[in-house]
């Protein structure tokens, strides 16, 4: 495999999300408060101020969010609504969806396959997960994204990357990411109207402290609950692969005893063989 220098730097960009994925993780776990602290004075607040750009704004921050911010979409699309209103959270939600997802396709596309080819077998856990992956879409097709896309507890960004892996092309990807994106901002649409309880979006920059905390309460559930799910997906795709590769590996060693004994499959490659023999001559 030749190492061009924008395979380098798309290999570093996809090693930097992984290593700041892992610091948001910790700092998660050891501050309830951390998460919806950062989307509330970094992304909520700020777009509040600044009226007639927020939209545009919130599109350039999803992209964003995908590619160096480890904070799962799906609270984005939450944030949107809580900003913009039901509909309008749900309509930049989608576009926001496209836009990031297609994006992080690509990014993937050129430097998580370059990573994972040049790690070989120091990373067979997420060899197996391509395998997977490209399995499943080949039998589903577009479906396969689509369903990724819409269920809403498989967290986007980790789909995004997966697909960009794989071998799906990007234009059924992208028809399937803009499918697929419309249910999940609904759904995470109504759950930010929820969270705001009727009030004027406003009313976040007077929360009180208990009120922080009964929100980061909810916003850590959900991000636990995707995150879980992510890792259940990774843990079950490595035990079917590899209980896959237990079967082939067995059938192997048994094949040749079997020819042993059994006349009639000697008789039968013996046939094939001078067969072969006489179509060369």
């Amino acid at each position: 495999m030749e190492w061009t220098r924008k395979k380098i730097l798309m290999t570093i960009l996809f090693v930097a999300i992984l290593i700041l994925s892992v610091v948001v993780m910790y700092f998660v776990i050891v501050d309830e408060t951390f998460l919806f602290r950062i989307i509330r004075e970094y992304f909520i607040l700020p777009l509040l101020r600044i009226g007639p750009w927020a939209a545009i704004v919130f599109l350039f921050l999803m992209v964003m969010q995908s590619l160096i911010a480890p904070i799962p979409s799906e609270l984005i699309l939450l944030s949107g609504a809580m900003i913009f209103g039901f509909l309008w959270g749900t309509v930049l939600g989608v576009i926001g969806s496209i836009l990031s997802g297609t994006i992080t396709y690509y990014v993937s596309k050129q430097g998580g396959r370059t990573l994972l080819e040049a790690a070989g077998e120091k990373m067979s856990m997420a060899q197996r997960m391509i395998v997977i992956m490209d399995e499943w879409i080949e039998k589903w097709g577009i479906w396969a994204i689509i369903v990724g896309r819409a269920v809403p507890v498989i967290m986007f960004d980790p789909v995004s990357y997966a697909a960009g892996i794989s071998n799906i092309k990007a234009k059924p990807y992208t028809i399937a990411t803009a499918i697929g994106s419309i249910p999940r901002a609904l759904f995470f649409s109504f759950l930010g109207m929820n969270l705001l309880g009727g009030h004027n979006p406003s009313y976040i920059a007077q929360l009180s402290q208990a009120e922080i905390t009964s929100a980061s309460s909810q916003f850590n559930t959900i991000f636990f609950v995707i995150f879980g799910v992510l890792v259940a997906m990774l843990v079950f795709a490595n035990i079917l692969s590899y209980m896959r590769e237990r079967a082939k590996n067995k059938e192997i060693e048994t094949q040749p005893k079997d020819e042993e004994n059994n006349p009639h499959l000697l008789v039968e490659n013996y046939r094939k063989t001078n067969q072969t023999k006489e179509e060369i001559k």
